[in-house]
């Protein structure tokens, strides 16, 4: 499929999963930020090989009703990010990447929670566990079919142990052994999965930028381990 039709295909997705979840966090949506939705057809020089994962939104565009207009707005947003210093982006390119393409990217929670005194906004503290349940469960639903369209051949999910569970609860992957990771890293730094479903794609998690920034002997170890499998 070409990407204008991969995204035809991503869009019929998106107005059900959009509408359902809002109709289901009801009256509190304004406490969410509107679901990351992926474009291929827009975004610059894009690379659907690999698809990287961050942990969930931040806050973003409440206010847009139309499906359309969301996806572009995403697509402006993530090529705009991508000339940031910030270290998530920079990782698209500089550690991971390179200087000619954009990889995909999505969020393991497709929405986040914005409490009400402006402190963490992390879904994992949304007090509501029945919508917090709502959200996950349709996150995870919707990615499955992303990644069934888009065909990356290598996840990487830039999100911390502390969400490994929804990786495991919600898209049913599991752990697998890795003697090569064994030796430059702890399970939480780095380790690699098994996504039922999708076993053909090499799928490895480990630290936000951000601390592993912090890091920088692991890092350049962790990063020379993922481009190794990216660009083997």
């Amino acid at each position: 499929m070409t990407l204008q039709e991969k995204q035809n295909k991503l869009n019929e997705l998106y107005k059900p999963f959009f509408n359902n979840v809002k109709d289901k966090v009801g009256n509190e949506i304004g406490q969410y930020g509107n679901p990351l939705l992926i474009d291929l057809a827009k975004t610059n020089n894009i690379n659907t090989d690999v698809m990287i994962f961050g942990q969930e939104t931040d806050t973003w565009y409440n206010d847009i009703k139309d499906i359309d207009k969301l996806i572009e707005i995403y697509s402006k947003f993530l090529n705009d990010k991508l000339e940031q210093r910030r270290l998530f982006w920079q990782c698209f390119r500089k550690w991971l990447g390179d200087e000619n393409g954009i990889y995909v990217w999505n969020n393991l929670s497709k929405m986040d929670y914005n409490n009400s005194d402006g402190g963490n906004r992390s879904i994992l503290r949304c007090p509501n566990e029945k919508i917090l349940e709502e959200i996950l469960k349709g996150s995870a639903k919707i990615i499955k079919k992303e990644i069934e369209i888009i065909e990356p051949k290598i996840i990487i999910f830039l999100s911390g142990p502390y969400y490994d569970f929804i990786i495991e609860n919600y898209l049913g992957a599991k752990k697998k052994d890795n003697l090569e990771i064994a030796k430059i890293a702890e399970e939480r730094q780095l380790c690699e999965f098994e996504l039922k479903g999708f076993e053909n794609i090499k799928s490895f998690r480990t630290y936000h930028p951000g601390y592993l920034n912090r890091r920088p002997d692991l890092k350049n170890k962790i990063v020379e381990f993922l481009r190794a499998k990216i660009y083997k």
